[in-house]
C-alpha cells in the first residue's frame, strides 16, 4: 500500500492503547512501549519486536477539527529483514484519538539486523498534507 492510500484512512485507538500510549505524551523525547500497548489494529502485525512513541513539543493542526499530538514508530523482523513502519496519532474534534499510516517511503523503512538505525530516523515520514477524512 503507497502512502497515498493511506493519507485519508483514520483509525481509532482503543483504550488500553490510548491508556499506554497518554502516560509518554507528556514528556518529551522517544520512549519505547511494549508491543501489547499497540493499537489493537497493528497488534496482528506479523514480527512486531519494538513500538515507540514521541510526542511533539508543539501539536500541529491538520484542519478539519484534527491536532496532530504526534507519532508512533514499530519495527518487525521480516526473515531477517528489520522493517520499520511511522505512523501519527491525532485528536479529533468528536473527543477520540485516532491513528493514521503506516508510512514506510523513508530510508530506514527496510534495514539489516546488523545495521545501527538511530531512533530519530525512524520518525517524521507523514505528508504534511495529511486530513481526517469524515
Amino acid at each position: 500500500m503507497s502512502n497515498e492510500e493511506t493519507i485519508l484512512k483514520w483509525h481509532p485507538i482503543d483504550k488500553a492503547a490510548l491508556l499506554e500510549l497518554s502516560k509518554y505524551t507528556t514528556s518529551p523525547g522517544i520512549h519505547q512501549l511494549g508491543t501489547t500497548a499497540l493499537p489493537l489494529q497493528i497488534q496482528p502485525m506479523p514480527g512486531a519486536a519494538s513500538y515507540f512513541v514521541s510526542a511533539y513539543s508543539n501539536p500541529v493542526n491538520l484542519g478539519s477539527n484534527t491536532i496532530a499530538g504526534g507519532e508512533l514508530a514499530v519495527v518487525r523482523n521480516d526473515k531477517g529483514l528489520w522493517k520499520a513502519y511511522n505512523y501519527i496519532f491525532a485528536s479529533s474534534g468528536d473527543g477520540r484519538v485516532y491513528f493514521n499510516g503506516p508510512y514506510k517511503n523513508f530510508p530506514e523503512h527496510h534495514f539489516s539486523s546488523t545495521s545501527s538505525v538511530s531512533l530519530e530516523n525512524l520518525f517524521g515520514h507523514f505528508p504534511q498534507s495529511t486530513r481526517k477524512s469524515a
